[in-house]
């Protein structure tokens, strides 16, 4: 939530002409497939329990645009077969409520049948460094060694890193199928109405802009919809305050894996296992005290790749005194807001945002780089497309001449 193959013997003509066609068949087909977000747009959903009057986006055109602006956007920057269908519904909630919020689809799996799909994702895809370097330093996070570790993901992320029957849950059997009806309703993995992966709203009652570059302060509007709508489908994906269990860690310490799973044992969130409070140490705070609102910004537990030897953001360790996702970035008090608002890095999975700011999940921002550390891998850019393509021609013309060269980022919840 955000808060307000095979040898072949060929002849030097066959290669001429193989490597032609290869040419031309990369620059005719699509550079890369990416994975498919769908959204359904729903009048309203009985059981999510969300504050305020429900109605569908599609009676406001730029409501609905904004939703598609950010699901291609994301799905610009991410290769697979993925696809996942998300419930997006607008909301009449006040301007004193929230600004988007977002109920996933989640998933039970022992520890170290995550981490061998991760593993095994990292090996298919060598260029996603986040992910190889994760996996180097996963022995100093949370739930390494620990033979009741068990990971909670949304069946988003199941499915993309191709996991099968996890473990049971007191849903019924936890897979990568999705567990929501196209209103939004949750009916459980068995359930031939079960459609979506999730459900996301949109509080319509906040000086929104459906535009961009984003409209100044003294326009009236303050958050950008394209922003908020990235921040909540990220968290459908699998990061942001999907990404951690220690909002519901916080509610029951001692005993939330079976209260709000039916399992036995100790359960994280993928994020959870990236959570450090200082070089080597793993942190797993429930209750926050390790963070005042004073001086959060400088000592709430952040998310490391490399055994906490380095910060790529803070956590929001602030959750339980004032709101918003342990799994989403925290506040950041060095920064000056200055259209108002609270301060964030300026990433899309900021918990708190300033007012007046747009922000892309795009390399080189924490929110990808979370993505990636949760197995999703980036679509080459399109730069590199033409130097693969370039060096093919490359190819045709030295075989002209003599041999073949081989060259190989208000409250969202």
């Amino acid at each position: 939530m955000l808060e307000s193959g095979a040898v072949m013997k060929v002849t030097l003509s066959g290669l001429l002409g193989s490597a032609a066609l290869a040419c031309s068949g990369l620059l005719m087909a699509t550079p890369a497939q990416a994975i498919t977000i769908d959204p359904i747009f729903s009048s309203g959903c009985a059981s999510c329990g969300i504050p305020g009057t429900q109605v569908s986006l599609t009676t406001d055109p730029q409501a609905a645009a904004a939703v598609e602006a950010a699901d291609t956007q994301i799905e610009s920057q991410f290769g697979g077969s993925m696809t996942t269908n998300i419930v997006y519904i607008g909301v009449h909630a006040g301007t004193n409520s929230f600004l988007g919020a977002s109920e996933s689809g989640q998933t039970v799996y022992s520890y170290s049948d995550y981490v061998t799909a991760l593993t095994a994702d990292a090996t298919a895809h060598p260029g996603n460094t986040i992910l190889k370097t994760a996996l180097a330093h996963l022995s100093s996070g949370n739930g390494a060694n620990d033979p009741n570790a068990l990971v909670a993901l949304n069946t988003t992320d199941a499915r993309n890193l191709g996991l099968g029957l996890g473990v049971p849950t007191r849903f019924g059997p936890s897979d990568q199928t999705p567990e929501f009806d196209a209103n939004g309703n949750f009916v459980g993995p068995d359930s031939v109405n079960a459609v979506a992966d999730g459900v996301v709203f949109l509080n319509l009652d906040q000086p929104l802009s459906f535009t961009r570059p984003i409209q100044p302060v003294s326009s009236g509007v303050a958050y950008d919809a394209e922003t908020t709508m990235e921040h909540e489908t990220d968290e459908l994906l699998g990061i942001g305050g999907a990404g951690s269990v220690l909002n519901t860690a916080n509610v029951d310490p001692t005993n939330y894996a079976f209260k709000d799973y039916g399992v036995v044992g100790d359960l994280f969130g993928p994020l959870d296992l990236y959570r450090y409070s200082a070089p080597g140490v793993a942190n797993f705070d429930p209750l926050g005290v390790a963070c005042t609102i004073a001086i959060c910004g400088a000592t709430s537990p952040y998310f490391s790749v490399d055994g906490g030897a380095t910060s790529i953001d803070t956590f929001n360790q602030l959750f339980p005194a004032i709101g918003g996702d342990a799994g989403d970035w925290g506040l950041d008090l060095t920064v000056n807001c200055s259209a108002g608002g609270f301060g964030g890095t300026g990433d899309v999975q900021d918990a708190f945002t300033c007012n007046n700011h747009s922000a892309d999940v795009k390399p080189g921002t924490p929110s990808f780089d979370a993505l990636e550390a949760i197995g999703y891998n980036a679509v080459p850019e399109p730069g590199i497309w033409a130097m693969m393509l370039i060096g093919l021609g490359l190819v045709g013309a030295g075989l002209r001449t003599s041999r073949r060269r081989h060259d190989t980022a208000a409250t969202l919840a």
